[in-house]
């Protein structure tokens, strides 16, 4: 082979190399973006869930304060937390085996 064959084939490998440096560089970025674009993606169905989810508390917090002022619930809450009652009223209070047991010195068994 005489020096211009050999210089011709150099210059096509170095052309070739070159080539397929570009095209693995390519595929990398192309790659990399592709995964991070599916990362975003599902982040955002993740925070979409998260708001469905926060709406329906909303929701719920907000039937929730309706009923806050509900006779009914004012009622409850003074009995239940407060220990009130009302003037007329005879409260009855049960005791539960265990409690009852506890009182008597005997262990019930369940």
């Amino acid at each position: 082979m005489n020096e211009k064959t050999k210089s011709l084939i150099r210059r096509r490998m170095i052309i070739a190399l070159a080539i397929i440096v570009a095209i693995v560089f390519t595929a990398y970025i192309y790659l990399a973006n592709a995964i991070k674009i599916y990362e975003l993606d599902q982040q955002k169905i993740n925070i979409a869930q998260e708001i469905e989810n926060e709406k329906i508390r909303s929701n719920q917090l907000d039937e929730q304060v309706k009923q806050m002022g509900s006779k009914n619930y004012v009622e409850n809450f003074a009995r239940k937390y407060l220990g009130l009652y009302y003037p007329d009223e005879t409260i009855v209070i049960l005791e539960s085996q265990e409690n009852a047991a506890e009182s008597d010195g005997k262990t019930v068994e369940q």
